[in-house]
């Protein structure tokens, strides 16, 4: 393979040891809705837990979780932290504004996912003025890589878009664990959704957003473009805080490894709790509040929930 293959290479490799590859075109929708992780009434709350360092922390038991609803105490009925599989959705930038970012480098990084568990599955959605559902739901690792290396960075972008593409798409999961891993610099210009709209979804669905945000120092942009980017990076961090994912800001290709490992310990090292959710005929949004009796360490959990309607 040729070492003139273009940087994010590196970083797509290391994200993508469970990967599919069978092309299909899915239409944006603007009112269908995602599905919540609610049983009737029982609440499923992945929970990341990590140390200061950003390393995931195992071994930790029921009793040292508490979970609040509306700020009031619920009883954790179900728990578990084994390693099951999950359904992931890869959300690539491709756009014009990722060019300069685009350094050559390859690295085989296969090696961060060698435990990846067999029944993953990932699909993959581009985006550059408009997004593209590139891949279907599969485990077919080295078919998507394929595919991945045939695409050029060129034209607007639109970010928005696609992770409300990607956010519907994941309506089609198999497993309970479900995923977004979002790589782009944050940059928007094309998108026919707003940033409120796609905030608004990303509380509705069950899915927790990862995102890795490609920095270029600013140095010749125009002040537009700057302003541009920072809002960008604000808005990865945002979608990644509200679902309970982690955030990473990647300066150099160095930093693309470390990011890549700990996105996948979190995907297979995760704390599921389960309470039963109070009945109310009232369906406005949840809060949800995680808290751990142990000290120094960080949780990384969604924020609330809308309960299912009438």
């Amino acid at each position: 393979m040729s070492t003139m293959l273009q940087p994010h290479w590196f970083l797509i490799t290391a994200l993508l040891t469970v990967a599919l590859a069978a092309p299909a075109q899915v239409r944006l929708t603007r009112h269908s809705k995602p599905s919540l992780r609610v049983d009737v009434s029982l609440v499923l709350v992945p929970v990341t837990v990590t140390d200061r360092r950003g390393a995931s922390v195992t071994g930790l038991q029921r009793d040292q979780f508490q979970i609040f609803e509306d700020k009031a105490p619920q009883q954790i009925v179900s728990f578990s932290s084994e390693d099951v599989p999950s359904s992931v959705g890869l959300v690539l930038d491709v756009s014009g504004s990722m060019k300069g970012k685009l350094a050559r480098a390859y690295g085989s990084t296969q090696k961060l996912f060698q435990v990846a568990h067999p029944d993953d599955e990932v699909f993959l959605v581009t985006f550059a003025q408009r997004p593209e559902m590139e891949a279907e739901f599969s485990s077919d690792f080295e078919a998507l890589q394929k595919k991945l290396q045939l695409v050029k960075p060129e034209g607007w972008t639109s970010l928005i878009d696609a992770v409300y593409l990607a956010l519907d798409r994941m309506r089609a999961a198999r497993t309970a664990r479900k995923a977004l891993v979002i790589v782009s610099d944050g940059m928007d210009n094309h998108s026919r959704y707003s940033r409120s709209e796609l905030m608004a979804r990303a509380v509705e669905a069950d899915v927790q957003i990862y995102t890795i945000a490609i920095h270029d120092p600013p140095r010749t942009k125009k002040p537009l473009e700057v302003a541009e980017q920072r809002q960008g990076l604000f808005l990865l961090q945002d979608l990644a805080n509200l679902t309970g994912g982690l955030h990473f800001v990647i300066r150099s290709i160095d930093e693309i490894s470390a990011a890549a490992e700990k996105i996948r310990r979190a995907l297979h090292q995760q704390y599921v709790s389960g309470y039963r959710a109070s009945e109310s005929r009232n369906h406005s949004w949840r809060k949800i509040q995680v808290k751990l009796e142990v000290p120094h360490l960080r949780i990384y959990a969604r924020r609330g929930y809308f309960p299912p309607g009438p």
